[in-house]
């Protein structure tokens, strides 16, 4: 038992590092693309909503607490499925293959997550609906500002804002689906913040980079609008105890903007990748966790 907990403890911390410095860029990516912030501040902003949404919200994610060996099997598959994504130069989705995962193991011990239909209806419905909304009001605010570029300043000063909330939505959905793993206990707080702030600070500041110019070229109203429908969908998914991968919502709302572009501002060939790394992590997840369980 105590190997156990020992073990569901160290993988806790090496996928909240991960997910922590690989998803800063999906958090902060389009503020700092469309230069409202520097990265250094946004680095800051972000650990900082990390922390608090993981605090504050972070157990509304209760609905995905598991028992036996489904958690440590499926946190070991979800580090494993990152690290042949990175070797391979995919880039996939550690909530998502996390979640799958969950799902997976949990079914070969004889019983399914209460909450699995409504996830995967959340996660096919919520993207599009992210893609249309951004671009609804991208063309809205677009005109409106073409009255007076006065009003540029005042996107900038909410793109810093949505990185904020975007954090923090993070922090209590992606982190808190990590806590619910170690059963709310306080050394797993603990724990899950330190990792954190190490992820942000050690590697994060490299996907950063990585989105913000690889992805896309923006301005501050597009960054505006990309995080904040990203902020609505990460929050209504934590109300809901739903894992939700925000590298999805944030290119959905890309190509929501984009497409009030003719897809210019961003590269498609990119945003493929990530979809496509997003279902493999999903269906590998399942299958790799569910076998891994009948194995053992």
């Amino acid at each position: 038992m105590t190997y156990t907990l020992i073990v569901n403890y160290a993988l806790a911390f090496l996928l909240s590092f991960l997910v922590s410095g690989n998803n800063l860029s999906a958090n902060a990516g389009a503020a700092v693309g469309s230069r409202s912030i520097d990265y250094k501040y946004a680095l800051v902003i972000a650990l900082l909503g990390y922390v608090l949404g993981l605090w504050l919200q972070g157990t509304y994610m209760k609905a995905n607490i598991v028992s036996g060996d489904a958690a440590l099997v499926a946190m070991a598959v979800a580090i494993i499925i990152f690290i042949i994504g990175e070797g391979m130069k995919v880039p996939m989705s550690l909530t998502g293959s996390l979640y799958a995962s969950l799902v997976g193991a949990s079914f070969a011990l004889g019983h399914i997550m209460s909450n699995a239909i409504f996830v995967l209806s959340y996660w096919l419905s919520l993207p599009i609906i992210v893609m249309f909304l951004s671009y609804i009001l991208y063309k809205f605010l677009s005109a409106f500002s073409r009255i007076s570029f006065k009003h540029i300043s005042i996107y900038r000063a909410l793109s810093i804002l949505t990185v904020f909330l975007l954090s923090f939505s993070f922090g209590a959905n992606n982190l808190g689906l990590l806590w619910a793993l170690l059963g709310f206990s306080y050394r797993g707080l603990l724990l899950i913040i330190i990792s954190s702030m190490m992820g942000v600070l050690l590697i994060g500041w490299r996907t950063l980079y990585r989105l913000s110019t690889g992805l896309f070229t923006i301005g501050p109203l597009t960054s505006f609008t990309v995080q904040l429908f990203s902020f609505i969908a990460m929050e209504i998914g934590t109300l809901y105890s739903v894992p939700m991968p925000v590298t999805v919502t944030t290119s959905f709302g890309l190509v929501g903007v984009g497409a009030a572009h003719r897809f210019r501002i961003i590269n498609l060939r990119y945003f493929n990748e990530l979809i496509l790394g997003f279902i493999a992590s999903i269906i590998v997840g399942l299958i790799f966790s569910y076998l891994l369980i009948k194995v053992i």
